[in-house]
């Protein structure tokens, strides 16, 4: 039955070329072509890291390096290039200079970055230091420290356990875990290839997830404020020397605003834990010069089409997407430059190579990822219907797909199917002419917490892509070290490539990719 209905799939992808002046080897030829030996996806991820990033929500960098973007797709002769607003009350953030010292019982230049939308010092400040290991019972809090904090900077959170780095800091999926998750059966699993299969959704549960995870500091931060407390240290668990100031949540106009507040390194951590453990009270001198400001024309994300070539396909559109703006500490290169990167040569090659998808390929860099995927969301609103609504606009049905990008800059290996086996036989026909380049793994796992979730939601075929992790959680995601120096060429090259070369094969199909019912 399986190789019958193979030959079904070989057929209908046939037809679907049949229509059209280029074969599909001679469309694939010249997309190899642009793709490999003409690429332009290292100068696009150049510019994005080191020009134009970062590119946090809100601020004037963001919207500067969407204008960039803009232009560029515009050069390339793009049908339609232009933005729409996600956002009104999105503030934008900005470091101008900052400083963390321990300055007793010794000097030691603390490795820090503040948190985006905290508060400025106003000048530099001196205090003794005092670290609450705990703060998840609010009230004990309150009682223990109540009146005793005026003046003085917080340790906060318990220090991360000793990591000796026994294990790689970069690698590859191995050849077990990528025919592990091909084996998957259910979408959801114990032990998923990517960040999460579980059944949390970032748009079902949105409001659970935002307050247990984004906004749980909030009320100790109050507390801190009321009490006098002049700043805030915390930590993550990177290794080694890695500062991770990514994960504060209060950047709407209306939310109030934490005290100056540091990721630091957490070998740092660890030291001013055990001073104050033996009983020494660390004095820490610091600043922070940021600007706070909202400029809703900020607030964009990036949209740029080719117009299909079929008089009665062109109305409907395969989509493709990375987002596009970034945390600060860092110039955003593996998230998500390469994504926007990728994305943004994918039009390139299809416009380049002279091929006039039958299907409109539409591409959508999104901005509020970080912040819980709002520019995406808004999108969907606006275009597809209300979310926890059940009326829908008639566009949700001209989306063919959405492919998306966001899991660094690794190699692609397959493809997370969300649970749709209708599209399974589809894709493997599709990325048979690459085998030779291991991106033909396809599992029905879900992986979750990005921007095609949104897509997934109104069962538009919402897929990501998988990726080679690299080091991208161990050193890059979040972090200070988020830079072009761990942007592989090669593994950008096969990106881009790929999947124009998919996408531009859903565009010729005669129906619309299946959908989940």
């Amino acid at each position: 039955m399986k190789t019958i209905f193979k030959t079904f799939i070989t057929a209908f992808l046939i037809i679907g070329f049949a229509a059209t002046s280029q074969t599909l080897p001679q469309a694939l030829s010249k997309i190899n072509t642009e793709g490999f030996q003409k690429s332009e996806v290292m100068n696009l991820i150049g510019d994005l890291s080191d020009v134009y990033g970062p590119r946090l929500t809100g601020t004037d960098q963001y919207y500067t390096a969407a204008e960039w973007a803009k232009k560029t797709m515009e050069n390339w002769g793009m049908d339609k290039v232009y933005f729409e607003n996600y956002c009104d009350d999105c503030m934008g953030w900005e470091v101008k200079s900052f400083n963390v010292e321990m300055i007793e019982p010794a000097y030691m230049k603390i490795q820090a970055y503040p948190y985006a939308w905290t508060e400025p010092s106003n000048g530099e400040q001196i205090g003794d230091l005092i670290w609450i290991e705990s703060y998840d019972d609010l009230e004990a809090v309150k009682q223990k420290w109540s009146g005793k904090l005026k003046g003085k900077t917080i340790l906060m959170g318990a220090a991360p356990e000793q990591n000796m780095l026994f294990e790689p800091l970069s690698k590859r999926y191995t050849k077990d875990q990528i025919e592990d998750a091909k084996k998957s059966i259910t979408p959801v699993v114990k032990n998923p290839l990517g960040a999460s299969s579980g059944n949390l959704d970032l748009i079902k549960d949105f409001d659970f997830l935002f307050e247990k995870f984004a906004k749980k500091d909030d009320a100790f931060f109050a507390f801190l404020k009321a009490e006098g407390a002049i700043s805030v240290l915390g930590t993550k668990a990177s290794f080694p020397g890695i500062i991770h100031p990514g994960g504060t949540y209060n950047f709407r106009k209306n939310d109030e605003r934490p005290i100056p507040y540091f990721a630091i390194s957490p070998e740092n951590f660890g030291k001013l834990k055990r001073l104050t453990v033996r009983g020494i009270t660390p004095k820490i001198k610091f600043h922070l010069d940021s600007e706070l400001y909202l400029k809703p024309e900020n607030n964009v994300n990036i949209i740029g089409e080719i117009t299909g070539s079929d008089a009665k396909l062109k109305d409907e559109v395969v989509m493709i997407g990375a987002h596009f703006d970034s945390w600060h500490s860092a110039s955003g290169a593996t998230d998500n430059g390469a994504g926007s990167a990728v994305m943004m040569e994918v039009m390139r090659i299809i416009k380049a190579s002279g091929l006039k998808p039958k299907r409109t390929i539409r591409i959508a860099l999104w901005g509020g990822e970080e912040q819980g995927i709002i520019g995406s969301r808004a999108y969907a609103e606006n275009h597809f219907g209300k979310i926890k609504e059940t009326t829908r606009k008639k566009e949700v049905e001209k989306i063919s797909a959405y492919i998306n990008m966001d899991n660094g800059a690794g190699q692609m290996r397959g493809i997370y199917l969300q649970g749709n086996e209708a599209v399974k036989l589809i894709f493997e026909e599709m990325l048979k002419p690459y085998d030779y380049l291991d991106v033909n793994n396809l599992t029905i796992e879900n992986t979750n917490f990005t921007d095609h979730e949104v897509f997934d939601y109104f069962k538009i075929p919402g897929f990501q892509i998988i990726q080679d992790p690299l080091n991208y959680k161990t050193v890059t995601h979040h972090t200070n070290l988020d830079v072009l120096e761990y942007v592989p060429e090669r593994d950008m090259m096969v990106n881009a490539t790929v999947i124009a070369a998919l996408v531009y094969q859903i565009a010729q199909l005669d129906s619309r990719l299946p959908r989940e019912k």
